[in-house]
Parts: structure tokens; C-alpha cells; sequence
């Protein structure tokens, strides 16, 4: 083989390595944006900017870090942690300032609203904002993050509890109340995260917090008395891990969050 045949080889299998590497790309961006959510109503929108709102429905904007930024409102799948989708958002949108508007569990789906460019100067505005989620409370088990992603570590009888108690127990934690956030958060305490000192096996008491309860329903299947279908809109600052961990305890018994979803934010829906 001649040297412009090797030439003509070797810049064949370059444009191949590039052509791939442009259809991976584009792939993971197809991917990526079906997990976006439709945002309809911009009253949502916090600052006195007005950062480009992507949706399924909208283009993709024609400058991610235009004069106010973008704001991706984005429907968060199960097994990603918040940081995931930033980073994954960064590297496809090649913006370095990317951040979230409240953290979601890994193992929680749903809404996270997610800043681009100049509209991270907003993010707080976001934060504050009234959260909606649904889910699923276990009776009789707890584990040590509170939540189906740590084993079981502690088995109560659950058997005595009636529909009744639970109304009066769900009443009690409506409106203001004191919640203990749970040691497997990203809390910081001397700096460092707290599931970073849990994970050590550290255990600190951490001080209650005054959070808001402005709805909460529980309902209870005929055929699984053991699980708990729950709806809450809460304030921000709330952990629906701790209201589960101490719903358990009220009830004379446990119970851990098996499953969890962000279903609203304020105007958003």
C-alpha cells in the first residue's frame, strides 16, 4: 500500500471516528431533551430578567447563555442524582454555569428546575417556591437513609394501625411544624455534607427546622394495608424522607419512603 493510500485510509477511518462521534452526540441530545417538561405558564418565572424557557414545545434557544439565560424545566429519571442532570446539560450545551432549584433524591423522578448561563442569578427565587410530590410510605420497615435505597434494618408490627389513626396522624402534620432533616442529606455541617459523615458512620443531631404543610392525603389500598399512597404540598426546606420516618413513629410503628415524585412547583405543573 502506497503513502496515499494509507493517507486516504487513515482520513477515512478519522471522518468515521467523527461522523459517530457527531451521531452519539446528537443522540444523547434527542435523549437527553425527552425528558424535558412542558412549561406553560411563564408567571412561573422569578427576577426581573427573562431567562429563555425550553420545553418540548419550544426551539432550542438561540443562545443558551443569551442575556438572561435559559431555564429547562426537566422531568428527572429515576436512578439520576440532580448534580447528574446539571453535568449532563453542561457537557451537551458547552455552558460552564448550570445549576438546580432543589435537590431530588436519586431515586425521586419528577420536576427539577434547572438554571443555564446568567439565569442561575434566579436560582434561589426558584427554591423558595411551594413543591407538590406523590408517592408511596412503607409501614413496619425502616432502613438507615430513610428511603428504599439503603436494606431494611428494622422490622415494627404494623397490624394495629387503622384508617382512623392515620387520619388523626396526617391532621397533626398539617400547617407549621418542626421537622428533623434525616443525616443522609446534603445539609452541611463544618463544611461538609452529612450523608459525607453518615457514610463514615458519624451520627450528629441536627436541629429541628419550622417547614409548612399545606396538604396532605393519605390513601389506603383494600388490598395492601402495608403501603401508603400519599400526596403532600409542602415548603421549601421540607424532606418528605423525615415526614415518612416520622409518620412511622407516630402511628407506634416505622416506615421509609419506597417512592417518590415531584409532580409541581409553584405555578409550575
Amino acid at each position: 500500500m502506497g503513502m496515499e493510500d494509507e493517507e486516504r485510509k487513515e482520513k477515512s477511518e478519522r471522518d468515521l471516528v467523527s461522523n459517530v462521534s457527531k451521531d452519539v452526540t446528537e443522540k444523547k441530545v434527542e435523549d437527553f431533551f425527552k425528558c424535558l417538561k412542558k412549561v406553560p405558564n411563564k408567571d412561573a418565572q422569578v427576577g426581573n430578567g427573562e431567562p429563555y424557557l425550553l420545553t418540548r414545545t419550544t426551539e432550542l434557544p438561540p443562545k443558551w447563555d443569551g442575556p438572561y439565560g435559559t431555564v429547562v424545566l426537566v422531568n428527572k429519571p429515576k436512578g439520576w442524582t440532580s448534580f447528574t442532570v446539571c453535568g449532563k446539560l453542561r457537557r451537551l450545551v458547552k455552558v460552564k454555569k448550570v445549576g438546580h432549584a432543589g435537590t431530588l433524591d436519586p431515586m425521586a423522578t419528577g420536576l427539577l428546575i434547572v438554571c443555564v448561563g446568567k439565569a442561575t442569578k434566579v436560582v434561589d427565587g426558584y427554591q423558595g417556591m411551594i413543591k407538590g410530590y406523590s408517592g408511596v410510605f412503607r409501614l413496619g420497615e425502616a432502613t438507615s437513609t430513610w428511603d428504599a435505597d439503603s436494606p431494611v434494618i428494622q422490622r415494627e408490627p404494623w397490624e394495629h394501625i387503622k384508617d382512623e389513626d392515620i387520619k388523626k396522624v396526617v391532621a397533626s402534620f398539617s400547617g407549621e411544624i418542626w421537622q428533623v432533616p434525616p443525616m443522609f442529606s446534603a445539609i452541611k455541617v463544618g463544611g461538609e455534607k452529612m450523608y459525607e459523615k453518615a457514610r463514615r458512620g458519624e451520627s450528629i443531631e441536627l436541629s429541628p427546622r419550622r417547614i409548612s404543610i399545606f396538604q396532605f392525603d393519605i390513601e389506603r389500598s383494600l388490598d395492601d394495608r402495608q403501603n401508603l399512597i400519599f400526596r403532600v404540598t409542602c415548603s421549601k426546606g421540607t424532606y418528605i424522607r423525615s415526614l415518612c420516618a416520622d409518620l412511622g413513629k407516630a402511628l407506634g410503628s416505622c416506615a421509609h419512603l419506597t417512592a417518590l415524585r415531584r409532580d409541581s412547583i409553584a405555578l409550575i405543573i
